[in-house]
């Protein structure tokens, strides 16, 4: 006879997983919180994702991240100050103005000390590399966007004009520069080209020819989809990987300010080439459709040939590219398997484990409307989870009343 005991030890977590799932087919109707402040419409979510964050980066995550990333430090920072951003460019005379400017104050000071350059290398044709300048330019350049002329610092401004030069040199020289010696990532010098953009929307414009130039360049060195690869070889300047989910939709949120025309066309090859769901959830793959590789540290965990970080990434990549439903049903899945927790002042994901995941999730958020449509239907992702419920449910029955 099977024992009670073992019954038990099979019953408790045969519960737990039918309560999760329960919950998780909860969540996955989320909407953001908003709150109505005068004339202005607030998403009180994103506002307690950037304080989770705050408050994780008050408690070193950046240093812990660097540990697990080989730009953790820069990357979180960075996106951190980006999501505040655009949370104070949609509410620039709100009562959280103030706080804004002063996490984003912080987080340029951070990358542009010392430590935050210390993992790149000064010395390549482009100085600490494509990935450094072109972050932290275009992180300086955001905040300038925001402040009004009496609040921007000189120095700054000098920076940021200084270095669009040390980009621009870089273009005219090489279509990608290195982000380290013998290692060539387009996704990077993406970043560094939106930099200069950034720079003729704010001063007088000097780089529009060298743009133009440069989408040539990149346009005639596509991978066999037609689309910007991973990965250069350093040597050849040839693709040496094509286009992965993850860079792909990154360099998408930045082409859109660069040249619209070619980003939409390339998130039409993306959106064929890498969409795809998983148990009736829209998610984003990170190799295409005919390849089949394991994860990196650039993709995070892939499971079932789905990426965690294209998904992430794909979130705020849809809703840039006005496909509004994909975007809300990556943010609903999200908001379901994520796990978040949340008080009335922070939220974070994944049990506040994996910041930089927070990072990217929040960075996302920020750029979402909360009234972009009505909340998609799961009505796949339902079936599936009252197919599991009722197997599991029956094997219990079966396991209670079997006696050997």
């Amino acid at each position: 006879m099977v024992s009670k005991l073992l019954k038990i030890v099979i019953l408790v977590p045969a519960l737990i997983i039918l309560i999760t799932i329960v919950i998780i087919n909860a969540r996955i109707h989320y909407h953001p919180e908003i709150r109505i402040a005068g004339q202005d419409t607030v998403n009180t979510d994103v506002l307690k994702e950037l304080r989770g964050l705050k408050s994780a980066l008050d408690s070193n995550a950046d240093l812990e991240m660097q540990k697990i990333y080989p730009e953790g430090y820069l990357f979180i920072n960075a996106l951190y100050g980006l999501a505040w951003c655009n949370f104070i460019r949609e509410h620039p005379d709100s009562e959280f103005l103030n706080e804004g400017l002063a996490e984003i104050q912080k987080t340029w000071n951070k990358i542009n000390a010392p430590l935050g350059r210390a993992p790149f290398d000064q010395d390549l044709p482009l100085p600490y590399g494509a990935f450094y300048t072109g972050w932290s330019t275009y992180l300086l350049g955001k905040k300038l966007t925001i402040e009004h002329d009496e609040q921007r610092d000189k120095n700054e401004l000098i920076i940021f004009r200084q270095r669009c030069k040390l980009i621009a040199a870089a273009l005219e020289d090489n279509v990608y520069p290195a982000s380290y010696h013998g290692g060539v990532w387009p996704a990077d010098v993406v970043v560094c080209a939106t930099s200069l953009a950034l720079h003729d929307k704010l001063f007088s414009p000097e780089y529009g020819d060298l743009i133009k130039d440069w989408i040539f360049n990149v346009k005639s060195n596509l991978d066999t989809r037609g689309l910007i690869p991973h990965s250069i070889n350093s040597v050849t300047r040839q693709p040496l990987e094509g286009a992965r989910g993850s860079s792909m939709g990154l360099m998408l949120i930045f082409m859109r300010e660069i040249d619209k025309a070619f980003g939409e066309q390339q998130f039409q090859i993306y959106k064929s080439t890498f969409h795809d769901s998983i148990l009736g959830l829209s998610a984003i793959r990170e190799y295409a459709k005919d390849e089949n590789y394991q994860g990196d540290v650039d993709s995070g965990p892939v499971i079932f040939e789905i990426g965690s970080a294209a998904t992430i990434v794909g979130m705020q990549t849809s809703a840039l590219y006005e496909d509004d439903e994909t975007g809300m049903k990556i943010r609903n899945a999200l908001e379901a398997v994520a796990f978040p927790t949340e008080t009335n002042e922070r939220k974070v994901y994944l049990f506040g484990l994996m910041p930089m995941a927070d990072a990217f999730i929040t960075w996302g958020h920020s750029v979402q409307s909360v009234s972009a449509g009505n909340s998609p239907y799961f009505l796949a992702f339902h079936l599936y989870s009252a197919l599991a419920m009722a197997i599991i449910l029956i094997l219990l029955l079966l396991l209670w009343k079997w006696n050997i």
